[in-house]
């Protein structure tokens, strides 16, 4: 039993690394401090100030950055989800897990994304 839990922390560690560090980045590109939103964001407002851009303008455009940000959230979560599902069926194949065990790791693995 100890043994299975320290696989499973041996597995979920390097995800939790990737999710938390993926949020930090998410929250700094919400509060406009992450460089690469800055030249948008401040286009944005300087093109609002100016009149070219109304409010409803400023709306949409956040609204796209926010879906536009989740699908690459999501986009993220599939990929590492895939990577540890392939670590997880050559662990099935060596022999080091059952079949079942397996199935039920990736489940977990899932839920802890």
């Amino acid at each position: 039993m100890n043994k299975n839990k320290k696989l499973i922390a041996l597995l979920i560690t390097p995800v939790i690394i990737l999710c938390t560090s993926g949020l930090k980045v998410s929250a700094m590109d919400h509060q406009h401090r992450c460089p690469r939103n800055g030249s948008l964001r401040e286009s944005v407002d300087e093109l609002k100030e100016n009149g070219t851009l109304t409010e409803d303008d400023v709306k949409n455009i956040h609204s796209y950055m926010i879906k536009d940000r989740q699908a690459k959230e999501k986009e993220m979560k599939d990929k590492i989800y895939n990577m540890e599902c392939e670590k997880i069926d050559k662990m099935v194949s060596e022999k080091v897990i059952t079949k079942e065990k397996g199935e039920k790791l990736k489940a977990a693995v899932k839920a802890n994304l």
